[in-house]
């Protein structure tokens, strides 16, 4: 056996990351391989032994994780899909992930329920409710769910929008929105970013996608806005006409 197939047990591998992963911790790496992110050779005693290609599949596992905050079931959907298809751009979604990253600084800070409900002026209940509909995304987690400013102020514009009179269950439309939005905006950018061999450039097209189509939804939104306001006046003064 040469060294570079040399086999890690579960202590060499936490020791190994947590150098670029302070909160790495083997019952962490444990519940991965229970969530069947991760599958670790075993010795006869039921020890586990780790190969490089485990190491480097768990760095990008604490990679997606911590730094990116993504939830298992989408982190486990990447993996799947580097399994089939090793010729995946992983850069450019890398290079996706750091735009949306970039500038949070304080946003990410760790907060528990009751920290993010009392920052965001709202219940425990309320907080609940929000997640059950989707509208505070990433709460998979193989620990107690953190909040980041981010998401409190998610909990402040829904607030305030269920001040108005506006429940959960009308704004959950929003999250079905955004869900096919982020979908159909995925398909796009992967295919422009193929040609390209930098991240600062992968991060430069997913830039300007991202301006002109929030622009061109703000424009279509106006449009159709003003004519289903002007449809909707026309018809009541048709009515009062009559």
């Amino acid at each position: 056996m040469n060294r570079e197939e040399r086999l890690w047990t579960i202590g060499e591998v936490v020791h190994h990351l947590r150098e670029r992963f302070p909160d790495v911790t083997p019952s962490k790496l444990r519940y991965w391989e229970k969530a069947g992110l991760i599958r670790p050779r075993r010795t006869h005693g039921g020890h586990r032994l780790y190969c490089p290609m485990d190491v480097e599949r768990l760095a990008l596992i604490l990679n997606l994780r911590a730094r990116h905050r993504l939830p298992l079931s989408v982190v486990r959907a990447l993996l799947d899909r580097l399994e089939e298809d090793p010729a995946l751009n992983l850069g450019a979604v890398e290079a996706l992930l750091q735009v949306l990253q970039e500038s949070e600084g304080e946003k990410l800070v760790a907060l528990t329920a009751s920290e993010a409900a009392q920052r965001a002026g709202i219940s425990l209940e309320q907080l609940r409710r929000m997640e059950a509909l989707g509208l505070l995304p990433d709460g998979e987690s193989e620990g107690e769910r953190r909040y980041s400013l981010e998401d409190v102020a998610l909990m402040r514009v829904v607030r305030d929008l269920e001040a108005m009179g506006i429940t959960c269950q009308n704004l959950a439309f929003y999250v079905r929105l955004v869900r096919a939005q982020v979908r159909h905006d995925i398909a796009l950018y992967m295919p422009l970013v193929g040609d390209l061999d930098t991240d600062a450039e992968r991060i430069g097209r997913f830039r300007d996608l991202h301006r002109l189509i929030q622009t061109l939804i703000g424009l279509l939104y106006r449009k159709y806005v003003r004519r289903a306001l002007m449809r909707r006046w026309f018809r009541r003064s048709r009515g009062v006409e009559k």
